[in-house]
């Protein structure tokens, strides 16, 4: 007997013993399904530790530097962040001096960051962002990571410095409100103006983060507002425009509200914010609000 024939007839003889052993048959396809599971796992693994996305440094250039991402992630469900809706108004004011029908909302475009192509979380690539970031463990409050998360994005800009607590106009209780937050306080959101927005508990799923367990972080949010010659020059000449984990751009309201799709569950601030529904949500993010019991029991600074 030929060796392939001998082949053929053993293939034969397994096949026939594993359609009559139906326990022989059910192990087998679980020890497939594994190796096929273990294989595709390591091929990903192999790919990942290579692709440029990943060994190159996030943020078109500029690295995770202190690891703030990796340690908020790390801290699960008990992390902390600042982040500012930075509004700029006046950016037409020349076109539309003379124009008296002219909408005066129509000036105002926002100051956001739109991630690096690079950025560690595949889903947040090319996404919107508020500026601001994660508490570190020399933060004592939100204003404090606030602050210092703005400096280093834009680059120390005189007006960041500037800001005074004692300043702030609370409107925490607008979280309370059906109505949109940009425009519901009674304070006139002129130049200079600051006010705090109060706090949201922000939800990540596990597969979203790409991470073995979900992520959760409370957000205090403000709203600041300043005029053109206050951008930093990356936002008018995006040459210069690069920051960590991407770069910072001017977008309109109808651009947030139809077009931007959102890192961090910052889709669901910015319909809060205007009123309105957004046209990209992420799936497998929620956003809460944190009530004042809970938030006089928070303590901001990172424990690690």
């Amino acid at each position: 007997m030929s060796s392939e024939r001998k082949k053929r007839t053993t293939t034969a003889r397994i096949h026939s013993a594993i359609l009559t052993n139906k326990k022989l048959a059910f192990l087998l396809s679980i020890l497939l399904a594994s190796l096929l599971y273990f294989a595709a796992s390591t091929i990903h693994q192999s790919s990942s530790s290579s692709s440029p996305y990943i060994s190159k440094r996030y943020g078109l250039g500029a690295g995770d530097t202190n690891g703030e991402l990796r340690s908020a992630l790390r801290r699960k469900g008990d992390g902390r962040a600042a982040v500012a809706i930075i509004r700029v108004i006046g950016m037409n004011s020349d076109k539309n001096k003379n124009d008296p029908n002219a909408n005066p909302h129509n000036d105002v475009q926002y100051l956001v960051q739109m991630k690096s192509h690079d950025y560690p979380i595949e889903s947040f690539r090319g996404t919107v962002c508020l500026l601001g970031g994660n508490a570190n463990k020399h933060d004592e409050t939100p204003l404090d990571t606030l602050l210092r998360e703005l400096n280093e994005e834009l680059q120390y800009p005189p007006w960041v410095d500037a800001i005074d607590e004692r300043n702030i106009i609370n409107d925490s209780k607008l979280q309370l409100s059906n109505k949109p937050q940009y425009n519901s306080s009674l304070v006139p959101p002129l130049p200079g103006t600051i006010r705090y927005l109060g706090t949201t508990l922000h939800f990540q799923s596990a597969s979203l983060i790409q991470k073995p367990t979900p992520y959760a972080f409370m957000c205090a949010l403000y709203e600041i507002t300043i005029r053109p010659d206050q951008l930093p020059p990356g936002a008018i000449y995006p040459r210069g425009a690069n920051v960590q984990e991407g770069r910072v751009v001017l977008l309109s309201k109808e651009q947030l509200i139809k077009h931007s799709k959102y890192a961090w569950g910052y889709e669901y601030t910015m319909e809060r914010y205007f009123g309105k529904k957004v046209g990209n949500r992420q799936k497998g993010t929620a956003v809460s609000g944190v009530d004042e019991e809970t938030w006089k029991e928070t303590v901001w600074t990172p424990e690690k």
